[in-house]
């Protein structure tokens, strides 16, 4: 059948029309495509410091810290670890934390040398305030440290632990400001525990840690922290300095020396380590 001639303009139009509306939506739903991609991978060092950060990991994000480190004690041989510790971003400003001081070797003075895992520690933070006082970042964390190592080689404590920290953090150009205070109530074995088995004993321990950015890459870090004494160890003060050095927004590399300031903490000692994003576990 022969196509009038009429029609040819008028499919032609049609066809002009579809293409403007597809490009127009196009260019409509694009921003809406773009916001709904999830910002690019950037850890958030919690390591080497005592100190931790009050912001949390990207929602969605599993984070690990790993390292090792050799401290060398005042009175007993070296001993050797490799902290771990695997963020999950649960939600925004919401993160869980499993951490373990990971492989240990002990050699203690007088005794025989001990190998083997530390207790495994729970904990959850939450950052509850963006630029409240003094512009600081605030959040709250929470800890229970399960007894799975074993005390009578000095591997574990040999009871439950609990503690609960309060962290503040703020940017001031350069510099990054972290400062945290924990209290803790630390269970006591029953053949070691003062009073009735199973009693615990509180210890109070704060720390503030300042960060130099001296660059894109790297950065110098300086930290004083005090934990109180226990029926089982001394008051240990002591300051810590390291340097990082950020690969990428997804990896950082870190190193230094802690030098002990009290009898009760170890004369130094040496460690390095990474921070690395592992992957997202969904989006967020």
């Amino acid at each position: 059948m022969k196509v009038p001639q009429t029609s040819l303009p008028a499919l032609s139009l049609a066809l002009s029309l579809s293409l403007a509306l597809s490009l127009a939506l196009s260019l409509a739903l694009a921003p809406a495509l773009r916001a709904e991609e999830p910002p690019p991978i950037e850890v958030n060092p919690n390591r080497p410091t005592f100190a931790n950060p009050a912001l949390t990991t990207q929602p969605g994000l599993a984070e690990l810290e790993w390292g090792l480190q050799q401290s060398h004690l005042r009175e007993d041989g070296p001993s050797f670890g490799t902290p771990t510790l695997l963020k999950l971003g649960l939600a925004k400003d919401v993160e869980l934390r499993l951490s373990c001081p990971g492989y240990l070797r002990l050699e203690p003075s007088g005794a025989l040398a001990a190998r083997g895992f530390g207790d495994f520690n729970l904990a959850a933070q939450w950052c509850y305030l963006h630029d409240g006082l003094f512009g600081t970042d605030q959040a709250i964390q929470v800890a229970h440290t399960f007894p799975t190592a074993p005390a009578s080689q000095g591997l574990g404590n040999g009871a439950p632990i609990d503690t609960l920290t309060l962290l503040f953090s703020r940017d001031a150009g350069n510099y990054h400001i972290d400062v945290n205070l924990l209290e803790s109530w630390i269970g006591q074995p029953s053949d070691q525990a003062e009073g009735p088995a199973g009693g615990r004993a509180a210890q109070a321990a704060g720390t503030v840690s300042i960060t130099r950015n001296l660059g894109e890459t790297w950065s110098l870090t300086g930290e004083l922290y005090s934990l109180q004494s226990t029926p089982q160890n001394g008051r240990i003060v002591s300051n810590l300095w390291a340097i990082a050095y950020k690969v990428s927004k997804r990896l950082v590399l870190d190193g230094g020396v802690d030098m002990g300031l009290s009898h009760g903490a170890p004369r130094y000692t040496l460690f390095a380590g990474l921070t690395v994003g592992l992957g997202r576990f969904r989006k967020p």
